[in-house]
């Protein structure tokens, strides 16, 4: 019964490793490439090889080691890239670039076939060599002439060539450009700046407030268990009524002023309990009842 359990718990636990990897590679994109490179950048060897470029749109690493690249269509298997190496590894929102030089041996990123400049094809497959993640028909390009995917995940040439990079918009302006452009006088940047700014203050403020309640409440708690007295006491001390602070300066005042009685400088004000009644104070006014007492004659 433990080996079926544990056989069990093994399945589970490789199928959703496997399912975790799988949805990982499946957001991977072809997102450029050069065919004909005559002058662009050079490869590790300093031949200015051909290219393409993966691209990883999550907000995760992904490791596309074990993966299919392949020109030919009818052969998905055509090159695995090589597992166990970090440089397989993409970061988040990262590019991957990766040498199509028909000399693998140069390394992992380096393919075993060569893109071809007068148009082709180009398909990115998972580890199992069977399931199509992207894939590509490209026309033929000029010299140093990429096909790369536009803004709206387009395909279209391009003499911006941008390997490892995003691919930049046609208009050549930067996001900085076109924001300066809607907001010349900068207002919106500083009404955000000020906003977040002053957030992050407010926050600070009620952090630090809670923070500095709990730490007093938690000093009262200490102090009464010290003392032995009760912590609803410690829990409301210096909420007393108006009329005790009054009665306390009063008495301070008659001692300084040496109107009190001789005691030995010790002050005691407590609570009277007794319910008034108006008519025990009209009993201390009335006169009492006279006494005739005769006087017996010797």
């Amino acid at each position: 019964m433990k080996k079926t359990q544990k056989g069990f718990l093994l399945f589970v636990v490789t199928l959703l490793s496997f399912t975790s990897y799988a949805q990982n590679t499946f957001d991977l994109k072809i997102n450029e490439l050069l065919s004909n490179n005559t002058q662009n950048i050079v490869d590790d060897y300093g031949v200015p090889s051909t290219w393409f470029e993966i691209y990883n749109p999550t907000y995760g690493t992904i490791d596309i080691g074990g993966c299919y690249v392949t020109d030919d269509i009818n052969n998905p298997k055509k090159y695995r890239i090589p597992q166990g190496d970090i440089a397989t590894k993409i970061p988040s929102h990262q590019y991957l670039l990766i040498w199509a030089d028909s000399i693998d041996y140069h390394g992992p990123l380096y393919t075993n076939f060569k893109l071809n400049a007068d148009g082709g094809y180009l398909a990115l497959y998972s580890n199992d060599g069977k399931t199509l993640i992207d894939q590509v028909k490209y026309p033929a390009l000029d010299a140093n002439t990429s096909y790369a995917k536009n803004q709206n995940d387009e395909w279209e040439k391009s003499q911006r060539v941008t390997p490892r990079l995003q691919n930049k918009p046609y208009d050549g302006k930067s996001a900085a450009e076109r924001l300066g452009e809607r907001d010349p006088k900068g207002a919106v940047i500083s009404v955000t700046a000020m906003s977040v700014v002053f957030t992050v203050l407010i926050l600070l403020f009620l952090c630090f407030k809670q923070l500095a309640k709990f730490h007093i409440k938690t000093s009262k708690k200490k102090a009464a268990e010290a003392q032995g007295v009760d912590i609803d006491k410690v829990e409301y001390a210096g909420e007393e009524s108006g009329d005790i602070y009054a009665a306390i300066a009063l008495a301070l005042k008659l001692y300084q002023d040496d109107i009190h009685d001789v005691e030995d400088m010790v002050i005691t004000i407590e609570r009277d309990d007794k319910i008034y009644s108006p008519w025990n104070s009209k009993l201390q006014s009335l006169r009492q009842t006279p006494v005739i007492q005769k006087k017996q004659i010797k």
